[in-house]
């Protein structure tokens, strides 16, 4: 009997290893993915981490949060690129990728804030053009993630981030901004990411932002 009951001990721990090892090494890629992100200056080395992550999504199907990254990447390096040839395949590989992420984790926050940076993207390659589809869609876009998750201190930032640049005549505003940016500051201060690996960026783009209302 106690053979017996000391095989079946051994063929649970066996089945529980193998549950947890593809999240571990899972978390590790990411974690090895993530790391020296904030220091990414170029839209090539965005790009360069947007390749790792779109790796790491390949063998992790199910998982939102690849798909999530390789689209900030593209957004970046759009936000980084000087080869404005460029912009529209970035703009639509980060929808392409945002949207698998929704897929993956629909009503989620953190998407729907990349959702409305993405939309932003597009306003950017022709304003005159794409203003009237893309605005409206990226101010809901960026009213459900907040909805959605009211503490989430990235929906503030995008929104204080649009209030900023642009136009007055197009709905900018410099005054609202900076409170808007205050308030994204003031949760930035309290912001617990879920892991490791979830969305925890932005905090310096808001300083930055926020000094620039204040001038």
């Amino acid at each position: 009997m106690k053979k017996t009951l000391s095989i079946f001990t051994l063929v649970l721990f066996a089945i529980s290893l193998q549950a947890q090892t593809p999240n571990e090494k899972f978390v590790k890629a990411m974690e090895k993915a993530l790391s020296g992100m904030d220091t990414l200056k170029t839209s090539e080395q965005w790009l360069a981490a947007s390749n790792n992550f779109e790796r790491i999504a390949q063998k992790e199907p199910k998982e939102w949060l690849p798909a999530y990254y390789v689209a900030f990447c593209q957004t970046m390096a759009f936000n980084m690129g000087q080869d404005k040839t460029k912009y529209e395949l970035f703009a639509k590989r980060a929808e392409e990728f945002v949207d698998k992420a929704d897929a993956l984790n629909p009503d989620n926050s953190e998407i729907y804030v990349l959702k409305s940076m993405v939309s932003g993207l597009f306003i950017r390659i022709n304003p005159m053009v794409n203003g009237q589809k893309y605005g409206p869609v990226a101010g809901i876009q960026l009213e459900k993630a907040k909805k959605l998750d009211p503490e989430n201190p990235r929906a503030y930032m995008q929104e204080g981030a649009t209030l900023l640049f642009t136009p007055a005549q197009w709905g900018g505003d410099k005054v609202k901004a900076k409170s808007t940016l205050e308030t994204a500051a003031a949760k930035y201060e309290t912001f617990k990411p879920a892991s490791s690996i979830h969305p925890n960026w932005g905090k310096k783009s808001n300083e930055m932002f926020l000094e620039m209302a204040n001038k």
